[in-house]
């Protein structure tokens, strides 16, 4: 069966669709349609774009359902050698010309005493972090995974777009040094641009700090307006993926993760999200960054995370830095 639980940031209700998927090739077919879309992080390759249509939806609180979801680990891989191979030939291509900026991603695989309750997981993800959109998604053709990210790629309130530029990493509030403010300034720069060659109307708001789990990020919101509301999808395969999931120039960073990158990142910073495209003249989507990853396979779990590299990044501070955001999914175990 395919099915969805989701809840949305600072609410205290999920929904739990069910229904028939559909595979699609590209990010452009997804106009005209309905229903949660789960995108890997380069559509139109090996992993499908899928899409579960709402056959049936109920919807239900997150608050007073207790759950315990403690499990023993038996061992866990996080495979540092292979991230210190890939941090060491990905690093040696900044040259802030051709390349100012690329995420080296990481796995690390769980393997548990007994196979978890991927629903009481969800629930339990959803009360420890009330500030971000969880999703569970389950298909034929994704198989099972769970996030809790704080990124919006795409949101419609009232008669305007929303998106927003996140990056830069502290455990801390501040102070922010100078690599995380320019890793953050390039995602905002290419999102500005990206919008504005279709949009009429852009405005971008002052950087600010904001927390996801126990992590700080910096983050820029932009609202922007279209003249035909049709043309979403086409800022939407404008804007992923963005340079805080892949880096700076977007094609030649690509490039780099696929040689450089030990392991697919599947699912892993694609997007997710309900959409609602069938009123062309109304169109409506809340989707979501897939970070803060777990993939879950019976007894068994992979975690993903991943962090921008610049010319002046350490390997051991980016090693850091991925352990920090593991631990959000971690923590739904313990």
């Amino acid at each position: 069966m395919n099915e969805v639980y989701y809840r949305f940031p600072d609410t205290s209700h999920y929904h739990h669709v069910w229904g028939s998927a559909e595979t699609l090739h590209d990010i452009e077919s997804l106009a005209g349609k309905q229903g949660f879309v789960f995108a890997p992080f380069e559509p139109g390759g090996e992993h499908p774009l899928v899409l579960v249509h709402t056959d049936q939806e109920e919807i239900a609180s997150t608050d007073s359902e207790p759950v315990d979801t403690a499990t023993s680990v038996l061992n866990e891989t996080d495979h540092h050698a292979a991230y210190q191979e890939a941090f060491a030939k990905m690093h040696a291509q900044i040259d802030n010309e051709k390349l100012w900026k690329v995420v080296l991603a990481r796995r690390s695989d769980i393997e548990l005493a007994q196979p978890l309750d991927v629903r009481a997981l969800f629930i339990k993800a959803c009360q420890m972090y009330p500030h971000q959109m969880i999703a569970l998604v389950h298909t034929e053709a994704t198989g099972t995974w769970l996030m809790a990210t704080p990124e919006l790629l795409l949101g419609r309130t009232g008669d305007r777009w929303a998106t927003m530029a996140l990056a830069g990493t502290l455990s801390t509030p501040g102070p922010w040094d100078d690599k995380n403010m320019r890793e953050q300034a390039y995602v905002a720069y290419y999102i500005r641009n990206c919008l504005l060659r279709r949009c009429y109307w852009v405005n971008q708001k002052a950087v600010r700090t904001t927390m996801a789990a126990k992590l700080y990020h910096l983050r820029t919101d932009f609202e922007f307006a279209l003249s035909d509301d049709a043309e979403i999808v086409k800022v939407l395969n404008d804007l992923f993926p963005t340079p805080a999931v892949c880096g700076m120039p977007k094609e030649r960073a690509l490039a780099v993760i696929n040689d450089g990158e030990h392991f697919d990142r599947k699912y892993y910073s694609g997007f997710c999200g309900p959409l609602n495209l069938t009123d062309t003249s109304h169109p409506d989507a809340s989707l979501y960054v897939s970070l803060r990853c777990m993939q879950i396979e019976g007894a068994c779990c992979h975690l993903y995370a991943g962090g921008g590299l610049l010319r002046e990044s350490d390997e051991k501070t980016e090693w850091k830095e991925t352990e920090k955001k593991m631990e959000t999914m971690k923590a739904t175990l313990r």
